[in-house]
């Protein structure tokens, strides 16, 4: 997806005589650097073109650099989690922001919490509308949640869990959530939870999932 602020971009880069060639995240670790030195940009100019970075390369190390940039100053956070948002309710999300959401966002407990209200938490009112968008949305950020803590997430999956087109990705969040190495995952509201959708008997890893947490088990990287 390429909006205005890929055109804006394209003339820093221009202006600049720097290029997108090669590798994505190659070009990611040249440009992004010379784009957060660059005085004459406000903090604020530099996150809009970094953005727009995004939008061309589609490279997961831009999203890196951007982190930095927005922890660094709060001022940057609303555009930073707008725009993400919008990028997750595209058709086809973003693979570089679903792995940095869950990569580098949920799984760092520091700012785990703050960025799934942003990308999802604030909106569970509203998962019964007819907004399309959302739904994607939603659907993109339950899949990658897994690392994010229960007591967090577990409010939106049981929320998600009343609407049947959601279903498939609370099990999705449930089931990842039992496989990430940082997976967090009680195991009696996950039975309950499970138990709420509607899936087929034969839905690939439903039983697994459930003999394991019958068994007391929590996450298969950390048994007993």
């Amino acid at each position: 997806m390429e909006t205005a602020r890929s055109d804006r971009t394209r003339q820093w880069l221009a202006a600049h005589d720097l290029d997108t060639d090669g590798d994505p995240n190659d070009a990611a670790r040249d440009l992004m650097p010379e784009i957060r030195a660059d005085d004459e940009l406000s903090p604020a100019d530099k996150l809009e073109i970094g953005l727009g970075l995004l939008e061309i390369l589609g490279a997961y190390w831009v999203l890196v650099e951007l982190r930095w940039l927005v922890n660094a100053d709060e001022s940057l956070w609303d555009t930073h989690w707008q725009a993400l948002r919008d990028y997750l309710e595209q058709p086809r999300p973003s693979e570089a922001v679903l792995y940095s959401l869950w990569n580098d966002w949920f799984e760092d407990i520091e700012t785990s919490q703050r960025a799934f209200t942003e990308v999802l938490g604030r909106d569970v009112a509203k998962l019964g509308g007819a907004d399309e968008a959302l739904l994607r949305r939603a659907t993109a950020v339950l899949k990658v949640s897994g690392p994010v803590p229960w007591k967090v997430k577990f409010p939106v999956y049981s929320a998600a869990a009343e609407h049947e087109r959601l279903h498939r990705a609370v099990f999705s969040g449930v089931l990842y959530s039992f496989h990430d190495v940082y997976g967090s995952l009680e195991i009696e509201p996950a039975l309950e939870l499970l138990d709420r959708l509607a899936l087929p008997p034969d839905t690939e890893h439903l039983a697994e999932l459930r003999e394991e947490l019958a068994a007391g088990h929590a996450n298969q990287h950390h048994r007993d």
